[in-house]
């Protein structure tokens, strides 16, 4: 008996995912000070976390397909949970290196899992949603930022009713239950739909000579698309510079902006996340708004991004605008920041799909929609990592209100590299488009 629709079971998952990934934040760190483990080793646990998830991105994304799907899915749910299974071992050292050690297997192997699970998730959507891609991109997005919202929220709760252990193991049992149940529910619809759509094969020698010749061209055809080839592609390379450009900018405050709140607002540190929360939430409603809303995705993703550098420059702001700093003024600059940075976040992989389709064989888009995926997936991942460690460095030599000005000009020139495909030629993707069904017919 199904209680919950396949999207919604993936949606989950998703939840579940982003939940175990953030839980950490609020109490890990202080339990890690009596191993004497603070700065710059902190941001080093931290961060190998989308390393691990990038890697993954790339592998999956490369071996991704219609019949390992679900497989891939159920596995990145059971290695994340692998990797929160570390840290309750944890408590039964009193080691310093071998504390650092798990720390730092468990937050890789954790952020492997999670892109293991998010990168099928990301090249489902286009398969089996084409008519809604948009709003249900918007929907998992939104799932992914409460998910990062409320994982701290959390984490403190459950590490206040039941300790160190008990959040980690609490939601490593939850991945292991989603995994099964995704195995079973959608594992067996794909089996269904099988014997559903299934024909009699008639044993004649002409049909075998022509499945053998169709296997084979598949298998040519899709040995010849990589990563390489995709990367090659203007609106691809674009919008990933578009994506890596706003997860950088995302993970850079992270690090540095609470103690900005703390040394210039004189807000207490108990206070802070309560601040830092705006961006979160208010990506979380660009998420709805743009799940309801169709949008032309090139001008969507140009207007948020133009928003968004806009607010990178308000964050501090700079001395040289002549603003005194103002609480109000930095929150708000975060709230606009991921209000308007919903729509590029949201629309870059279906429009990188978009394209993708138009250029490409139709006999070739599952395998473009996976690398798509992994590509996506990975550049999340490097942004991620990237920032706290930009952070780290620009913090050391210029303010927080300079910082803000240099990210600000970062995205200017990462909107202008994007601008152009506003421009691009309609006629020559409706050529490309019919010369491929042509050859699909």
């Amino acid at each position: 008996m199904k209680f919950l629709s396949e999207f919604a079971l993936l949606n989950l998952g998703n939840l579940i995912c982003c939940l175990g990934l953030s839980l950490i934040a609020p109490f890990y760190p202080t339990y890690a000070q009596k191993f004497d483990v603070t700065g710059s080793l902190l941001g080093l646990i931290f961060g190998i976390n989308p390393i691990g998830g990038m890697l993954s991105s790339l592998i999956v994304g490369k071996i991704l397909n219609n019949n390992n799907q679900t497989t891939l899915l159920s596995l990145g749910m059971l290695i994340q949970s692998i990797g929160l299974f570390c840290y309750p071992l944890l408590t039964l050292t009193t080691d310093r290196t071998m504390f650092i050690t798990i720390s730092l297997l468990g937050r890789f192997i954790s952020g492997f899992g999670s892109q293991t699970f998010l990168t099928p998730l990301y090249a489902a959507i286009p398969q089996k949603y084409p008519e809604s891609v948009d709003q249900k991109m918007a929907i998992a997005e939104f799932f992914s930022s409460f998910g990062f919202l409320c994982g701290p929220v959390i984490g403190s709760l459950l590490y206040t009713l039941g300790g160190f252990s008990f959040p980690f193991i609490l939601f490593a049992s939850c991945s292991v239950i989603i995994a099964i149940i995704l195995k079973l529910n959608i594992g067996n619809n794909v089996q269904k739909t099988i014997v559903q759509n299934s024909e009699p094969i008639i044993n004649h020698e002409y049909d075998i000579n022509y499945q053998s010749e169709s296997i084979l061209q598949n298998e040519q055809i899709e040995s010849s698309i990589g990563y390489a080839q995709l990367i090659k592609l203007f609106p691809v390379i674009s919008s990933l510079f578009i994506m890596l450009a706003l997860c950088i900018t995302f993970t850079f405050y992270s690090p540095i902006s609470s103690l900005y709140f703390e040394e210039q607002f004189s807000v207490p540190p108990e206070n802070v996340g309560y601040y830092m929360a705006a961006t979160p939430l208010a990506y979380s409603i660009g998420a709805l708004i743009i799940s309801r809303i169709k949008f032309n995705k090139p001008r969507a993703i140009i207007s948020g991004m133009i928003l968004v550098t806009i607010s990178q420059f308000f964050m501090g702001p700079d001395p040289i605008m002549n603003i005194d700093p103002r609480i109000y003024i930095t929150v708000s600059a975060q709230f606009t920041y991921g209000l308007f940075s919903a729509p590029p976040y949201i629309l870059v992989l279906p429009y990188i799909t978009e394209k993708l389709e138009q250029k490409f064989k139709k006999s070739d888009h599952e395998k473009c929609i996976s690398l798509a995926s992994g590509l996506f997936n990975a550049v999340i991942s490097a942004g991620e990592c990237l920032g706290p460690i930009f952070s780290g460095a620009i913090a050391e030599f210029f303010s927080f209100q300079r910082a803000c000005s240099f990210l600000g000009l970062y995205l200017v020139a990462t909107t202008l590299l994007f601008f152009p495909n506003l421009f691009l030629s309609k006629k020559k993707y409706q050529k490309a488009q019919v010369k491929a069904y042509e050859e699909y017919l």
